[in-house]
């Protein structure tokens, strides 16, 4: 029997799938480590806990399933993405790392457009200039600390500090280098033109490897502390959305919402196409690219609402299936409140990092379940506001498909599908970035002619959950109030960052 390994390092966790032939789960694991929140809109990640969370994940697959490791084919590792991690030639972390929800960076980003030129550095990577993307993480750092710099030999992704502590390689898979905001989409290389203006050389970027390309096999390091074959190849790697969309087999003018602690609204193309309120990331290779919508923190606000207001009450391992069925059972009907979910700001397709966290219209007689459906609402809106931007492009998605952890609320479903008036297709037993990683591998081993193939294949429906009438037109209102809400108090998060 063969096996194979898709890893992926999340915001939240690591979750590690073992695979047997024609992409069938056989076990799989999940570590949860904590993000850190130093000062307002700063968040950091210990790299550490991603390999640390990759080790105890391994070892239970491993241990669960009881197969031999020399069965295992291959791996591949997928991660959220971008971040700005620093390490020496040991491979040390020097900081840690920057993730893509930091938003510290905004007096870069004027200092770029400075430099550059905000137009221009859309010219050259096809994303628009800010705190998300890595270019303005990587200028603070150079601007805060000038002397890691100088210790720095590459700048890793997460999955590719994972990919590092396995194989001893230093890399940068294929979809990861569009999230840079470094790397020249038309010319396919490293962009002298903005390295020469931070004063940087691109030797500081390690070398890009094909998503489904081997870059090396496991060390006999890395195999004695994970349990691993000494020698199993590692691949590239993609980043989780990359991966997610492949779950589905997404084909061109298709969409599917990736859904967790962010939420990725991603549409298929075939030929890059770029926009100032989306984003472009590069597909597992050269045929295929997404255009996205990110949102940053839609199932985190669920999750902040979880631990601050139903700290100590309930099961974590149960808190959303309790928190489902109270909105069900109490709030049946649309909330008739407003929740704005930018709790770490926002990026698509607002792009405000001093954008927060809103609940508007609350009443003495507002209830908890009210509040839990307002969160889940105002990420619908979000998810509403990326698909429009899509539609001025021309682009009208055939199938919206929704994979991830949310995608498990039936409720949830069904206000999304009510919010965007579309059926949605919930693939049976989502995984997320480890089914598309598993479609990935299966290219690689030969069992499939294609990832896409693997992916058509793999794809099973599990249902279609259908827009709830009644509650069209109720949503219609409470979007355009939704959006009549930030506008009226975008001035106003300005002055509120601003506070000491």
């Amino acid at each position: 029997m063969m096996y194979t390994l898709g890893i992926d390092i999340g915001t939240t966790n690591v979750k590690c799938v073992l695979f047997g032939e024609r992409i069938r789960m056989v076990e799989e694991a999940a570590y949860e480590y904590p993000t850190l929140f130093p000062r307002p809109s700063w968040v950091e990640q210990d790299p550490e806990f991603w390999w640390k969370g990759v080790v105890v994940t391994i070892k239970k697959v491993l241990s669960k399933s009881g197969i031999d490791p020399a069965s295992i084919r291959a791996i591949a590792v997928s991660c959220q993405s971008p971040c700005a991690l620093l390490v020496d030639k040991n491979g040390t972390p020097l900081h840690n790392a920057l993730i893509w929800m930091d938003r510290r960076s905004t007096e870069e980003v004027k200092l770029l457009d400075q430099l550059v030129g905000a137009n221009r550095i859309f010219e050259i990577t096809g994303n628009r200039l800010d705190t998300y993307f890595m270019l303005p993480k990587l200028m603070w750092m150079l601007r805060n600390h000038p002397e890691l710099i100088g210790k720095t030999y590459k700048i890793l992704q997460a999955n590719g500090y994972v990919n590092l502590k396995l194989t001893g390689v230093f890399s940068i898979d294929y979809s990861s280098i569009s999230l840079t905001q470094l790397y020249d989409m038309k010319n396919k290389c490293w962009s002298k033109e903005i390295f020469d203006a931070i004063g940087m050389d691109s030797s500081i970027m390690p070398d890009i490897y094909g998503c489904t390309e081997v870059i090396g096999g496991v060390s006999e390091k890395a195999a004695e502390i994970t349990g691993l074959k000494p020698g199993t190849p590692v691949l590239g790697g993609t980043v989780d959305g990359t991966a997610s969309t492949l779950e589905v087999g997404l084909k061109d003018g298709e969409a599917v919402e990736m859904t967790g602690t962010s939420s990725v609204l991603n549409i298929g193309v075939t030929e890059p196409v770029t926009s100032m309120n989306l984003s472009y990331l590069n597909g597992i290779n050269e045929k295929s690219a997404v255009l996205f919508g990110a949102m940053s923190s839609t199932g985190g606000c669920l999750r902040w609402f979880r631990d601050y207001l139903y700290n100590g009450r309930i099961n974590k391992n149960n808190a959303y299936q309790l928190m489902d069925a109270e909105v069900m059972k109490e709030a049946p009907e649309p909330s008739k409140l407003i929740f704005l979910p930018y709790m770490a700001g926002e990026r698509a397709p607002i792009w405000d990092p001093n954008a927060r966290g809103v609940f508007f219209g609350l009443n003495m007689g507002t209830s908890r379940a009210q509040l839990l459906r307002a969160i889940m609402e105002g990420s619908c809106f979000a998810l509403r506001d990326n698909l429009e931007e899509a539609e001025k492009l021309g682009m009208n998605p055939k199938k919206f498909y929704v994979t991830g952890g949310c995608s498990n609320s039936d409720i949830w479903l069904k206000i999304k599908a009510s919010v965007i008036n579309r059926e949605i297709i919930v693939p049976y037993k989502t995984l997320g970035a480890p089914g598309g990683l598993a479609c990935m591998i299966a290219e690689y081993t030969g069992e499939y002619d294609s990832a896409q193939s693997a992916a058509e294949d793999y794809l099973k429906i599990a249902k279609i959950v259908k827009p709830e009438k009644s509650w069209i037109a109720v949503y219609d209102e409470l979007y355009a109030l939704y959006k009549s809400v930030y506008g009226s108090l975008k001035d106003e998060f300005v002055k509120l960052s601003k506070l000491h």
